[in-house]
């Protein structure tokens, strides 16, 4: 990013890259949880359900914490035929449509998240006895991040800047 770019979009820009950096170390220990948990049951006769958990909601986690950082460069998956087929004022109201409906289903899986971790929330996972509400917290991180830079790309719109950020 040139040092012409907001301070808002700076910190997003940098908050998506500190979610990337986290998601892959998650992906480091995932590798090191499956390579543990294989030898343990093939060496030792020694299960390890602890670490399957744990690969699983990293697993997760690392997806959701890939996702501001997709959205923010304008990597993520979109159709854009018909925005691509488009210009001028119908591209750039098909495009905010587009943002609007990620902020939608952002609002829509906040929402979502808070029903679900009312009653979930207080409960712990079978194997490892962490809380629901530490095991989500990097998905409800995520989207929150998600809707914001679904903000910042709208007001980008508005004032004519390119969406996609070099």
């Amino acid at each position: 990013m040139d040092g012409q770019e907001p301070l808002l979009g700076r910190s997003l820009s940098r908050l998506s890259e500190i979610c990337v950096g986290i998601a892959m170390l998650l992906l480091v220990i995932i590798t090191v949880l499956v390579v543990a948990q294989v030898l343990a049951r093939n060496l030792f006769s020694i299960g390890l359900p602890w670490a399957d958990e744990a690969s699983r909601f990293a697993g997760i986690s690392m997806v959701y914490l890939a996702t501001p950082y997709l959205l923010f460069h304008g990597q993520h998956v979109a159709v854009t035929m018909l925005a691509d087929a488009l210009s001028g004022v119908k591209r750039t109201l098909c495009l905010a449509i587009a943002e609007l409906a990620t902020l939608g289903f952002c609002a829509l899986t906040l929402y979502g998240f808070y029903r679900f971790l009312v009653r979930a929330g207080r409960f712990s996972s079978p194997a490892m006895g962490i809380p629901n509400l530490w095991l989500y917290m990097p998905a409800l991180i995520s989207i929150g991040l998600l809707a914001v830079i679904s903000v910042y790309r709208l007001g980008r719109m508005m004032q004519r800047r390119t969406l996609v950020c070099p």
